[in-house]
């Protein structure tokens, strides 16, 4: 039995390194108009932070520590939803970990079951600590978009570990982020270029009609020479 039970623990163990985001913490930025700075306590319980990137060069910053022969796991995920799952590779967010950048570096779609969610892992890392660290992490916008970091591993519910400009969400709250209407920077600006044409058309018509008649007689008097 105390066999069986270990075993257990190991598969159990090995499946939440491999889906760190599937048993987690779930957060959210706090307030928009203040800087997104998160501190954790312990970097080992899992935790997800969603956020949604208005525009490129946007970021959100954390700090923990981890000891020697602990276990870094984190990722950066994105909804399985348009447009973020037709972005290409450098519009997605990246994340910049003590100075070390690391990109998108596959797509591997899967179903959070959760929060009920379709999401796309685009980075995931996985590795054992050498020596006690200080870690700073910035998820760094490439332009709009929705993004989940998840970090840690260990599943652990009654015991909240981030502070900063977070709050914790609900299920209303993941739904709302998941929901979310994005709108690429391209669309904005073919919109805002089809409203100059848009105007100056109106211009040159409203002349035209308002000037008819003396375009009429002044082409009339053209034809009679």
């Amino acid at each position: 039995m105390k066999k069986f039970i270990f075993i257990f623990i190991q598969i159990s163990g090995f499946l939440l390194l491999q889906n760190p985001i599937f048993a987690h913490q779930p957060f959210g930025i706090d307030d928009k108009n203040q800087d997104s700075y998160i501190e954790v306590s312990d970097a080992k319980i899992s935790h997800a932070f969603y956020g949604i990137f208005d525009k490129k060069g946007e970021q959100m910053e954390l700090n923990f520590k981890l000891s020697a022969g602990d276990t870094f796991v984190f990722s950066l995920l994105i909804p399985d939803q348009e447009p973020e799952n037709i972005l290409a590779s450098e519009r997605l967010p990246e994340l910049v970990i003590n100075n070390e950048k690391f990109t998108s570096n596959q797509k591997s779609n899967f179903y959070e079951p959760y929060s009920r969610m379709n999401l796309i892992r685009i980075i995931d890392e996985n590795k054992v600590i050498e020596s006690d660290t200080d870690f700073n992490v910035k998820v760094i916008s490439n332009g709009q978009s929705r993004f989940v970091f998840s970090l840690g591993y260990q599943e652990i519910f009654n015991k909240t570990v981030a502070s900063g400009n977070v709050r914790r969400f609900n299920s209303g709250d993941l739904s709302e982020w998941y929901n979310s209407i994005i709108i690429l920077e391209e669309e904005n600006n073919n919109s805002f270029y089809y409203a100059l044409i848009l105007v100056f058309l109106t211009v040159v018509i409203s002349f035209i009609l308002y000037f008819r008649h003396d375009l009429q007689n002044f082409i009339h008097r053209n034809r009679s020479f």
